[in-house]
């Protein structure tokens, strides 16, 4: 599959001030124009396994390069989340466990965005930056309709709650 030959990436994780346990995953690949960016549901159970198997699932459906390129995303996201549920059921102390995800495939010209959760998107030009994904969580909803600024729902008390996740029934 051709990409855009424009294309730079650059991509960094950090756990933050308030966990000692990273469970962020990223991954890079400028040749297939594959980019992505998952985070395991902080506070539930094995947030970093659930992000691990998204990415292993994801990065498995999405270099076989069958189908359309929205077929594609489509599939590794349902996939993703069928087996984090199926490792949930396995193992009890999983219960519960989920990720937040944002996947783009860059095909020619064309970017494919698939969203799930608050791990947001933006584009980056010269003199802007545009936040491409809404997040879907009561938080985010606020945002976008202009009730909280970027700043105000990056501070709020309930921030992290999300009403979509990789990995629920």
């Amino acid at each position: 599959m051709p990409t855009a030959t424009a294309l730079r990436a650059a991509a960094d994780t950090h756990a933050g001030l308030q966990r000692d346990v990273n469970q962020d995953r990223i991954h890079v690949d400028l040749a297939r124009g594959l980019f992505v960016v998952i985070d395991g549901v902080g506070g539930h159970a094995a947030g970093g396994k659930a992000a691990d198997i998204a990415l292993t699932t994801m990065r498995s459906r999405l270099e076989r390069e069958t189908g359309s390129t929205v077929d594609r995303v489509r599939d590794a996201i349902a996939i993703a989340n069928n087996e984090i549920h199926r490792a949930a059921v396995l193992r009890p102390e999983w219960k519960g466990m989920a990720c937040v995800l944002t996947v783009v495939v860059v095909d020619d010209a064309r970017a494919v965005v698939g969203h799930v959760g608050d791990t947001r998107l933006y584009k980056i030009a010269t003199d802007r930056i545009d936040k491409i994904t809404r997040d879907h969580s009561p938080v985010g909803e606020r945002e976008d309709s202009s009730e909280l600024s970027e700043l105000e729902a990056m501070h709020h008390p309930r921030r992290n709650e999300v009403y979509r996740d990789v990995g629920s029934d």
